[in-house]
């Protein structure tokens, strides 16, 4: 539901809030029903992940903001700011954004994206002595390095794909001389969803290696590709699933289905996600013991690496799997929610999971909330802009936004928007995520559709087979 227009305020217009003060340097204090004083709770990133964690956060288990909790996002974007304050911070890395968390004086700072939880946000953050969700920069390695993230599943004995990891393309010829076969080639490093190239032969995973490695030149992805992953095509069907870690156990969300290709049936570039479904199990299991044997075959040994090395895993960690028959591999893990799944699985479960994300950032375990029996289906279609992956298109001004302000069974997340004295603008590759909730899987999917129908850009892209498609 879109609510009244917020400011996007810089983190140098205000001075830090004290207690109460509804000065104009500062941020107006809020109270609870019980007159204390509401929390508040900042939430790190630009994107329709952090939309969608705002909106669930701010909404607690209910459809409407509760009056206990301020939500604030950093640094946002012009579609975000129509429900919340959005801060510009200082400088966007991890400086900038502890700035603002001091200045806001946070009770919980949640942290939406990988890059600043590789830089160390999370340490920064709890050295100035504010609540941070997230893990630590070493557990963040499993996202931020390819490489780093085989080596635990080695040694946690949690199954993926047969790999090599190189830093010269004559090691990556040898390893391929006599492997047939699909191959899939990975920078070591984060590349923003670009560093993944899926290759029908070794001849092919040969080329795009030498591509990444840069053995003509400098590495494509600069430093992030001076070593690549090359690992062998899994087939089977793939699915995301994702926990709320607390060091010692995982508590589950439901089962997400992304879809990464461009266009429909699966085929054209890969992208950061094209749309979601959840909950959506495709697998010859039942969903109970299915979750649970995932949870004891992936998630759980993980953890336990994590514990090993001095470093519990506390945050959200997401692992993509890929299932043939009875088998469950790992095909990536990132350490924070997948987007768009997280439009989907966020605002389809009805849960106020801002107590459990206290309490983690506290170094407490949680109760088993059982978050996986709580998502109602619910869809998630992206509108992309023209030229997106490659090079999207910005300026393009967004038309047919009215409808959602009165509904609660539909939701428009922004990603990549910006606004102007003129209205709504595209400003990135992904611009919307059209969600709607149905009874059934098939009906949040025909709702989503049809609730995008009024949506319009110039050249904007979609797929038309989400949550159908094979």
């Amino acid at each position: 539901m879109i609510s009244l227009l917020q400011p996007i305020r810089s983190c140098d217009s205000f001075q830090n809030v004290n207690d109460g003060d509804d000065g104009d340097d500062g941020f107006d204090a809020f109270f609870g029903k019980d007159g204390t004083m509401a929390k508040r709770i900042l939430v790190i990133g630009s994107g329709g992940r952090e939309h969608a964690w705002a909106l669930r956060l701010a909404n607690g288990a209910t459809s409407a903001p509760m009056t206990d909790r301020q939500v604030f996002v950093c640094p946002g974007n012009g579609g975000i700011a129509q429900s919340f304050e959005c801060i510009t911070p200082p400088s966007n890395d991890v400086a900038g954004f502890v700035s603002v968390a001091q200045k806001l004086q946070a009770d919980l700072v949640v942290v939406g994206p990988e890059q600043p939880l590789t830089e160390g946000l999370v340490e920064a953050l709890e050295s100035q002595n504010i609540l941070a969700f997230g893990p630590d920069t070493f557990c963040a390695q499993l996202e931020g390095s390819k490489s780093f993230m085989k080596t635990v599943c080695t040694e946690a004995q949690v199954a993926t794909a047969a790999y090599g990891v190189f830093d010269s393309i004559d090691d990556v010829k040898s390893f391929l001389a006599d492997k047939m076969g699909g191959w899939v080639v990975k920078a070591d490093g984060l590349c923003a969803g670009k560093g993944v190239t899926v290759c029908t032969s070794a001849q092919e995973a040969l080329e795009v290696a030498e591509q990444m490695l840069g053995t003509q030149g400098t590495p494509l992805f600069g430093e992030a590709s001076q070593k690549v992953v090359v690992e062998a095509f899994l087939p089977g069907t793939e699915l995301s699933l994702l926990a709320l870690c607390d060091g010692e156990e995982a508590h589950l969300f439901a089962p997400a289905r992304d879809h990464k290709q461009l266009q429909d049936a699966n085929k054209g570039p890969n992208t950061g996600g094209m749309g979601a479904v959840a909950p959506c199990l495709m697998v010859n299991e039942p969903s109970e013991p299915f979750l649970l044997r995932a949870k004891n075959e992936v998630f759980q040994p993980v953890l336990s690496w994590f514990k090993e090395q001095g470093h519990p895993y506390r945050g959200i960690l997401y692992a993509g799997l890929m299932v043939e028959n009875d088998a469950i591999r790992v095909l990536e893990f990132n350490v924070r929610f997948g987007d768009p799944e997280a439009q989907a699985i966020l605002w389809g479960t009805p849960a106020d999971l801002l107590p459990d994300l206290m309490a983690v950032a506290q170094g407490k375990q949680i109760d088993a909330p059982a978050y996986e029996k709580k998502c109602e289906p619910t869809c998630v279609v992206v509108l992309a802009a023209p030229g997106y992956p490659q090079k999207a298109q910005k300026g393009l001004t967004i038309h047919g936004l009215k409808d959602f302000e009165s509904s609660t069974r539909s939701e428009c997340f922004f990603a990549g928007v910006a606004r102007d004295e003129d209205g709504l603008q595209t400003s990135g590759g992904r611009v919307l995520g059209i969600g709607a909730k149905g009874d059934s899987l098939p009906e949040a999917i025909k709702n989503a559709y049809e609730a995008m129908k009024p949506v319009h850009f110039d050249g904007m892209q979609w797929r038309t087979d989400i949550g159908t498609a094979p």
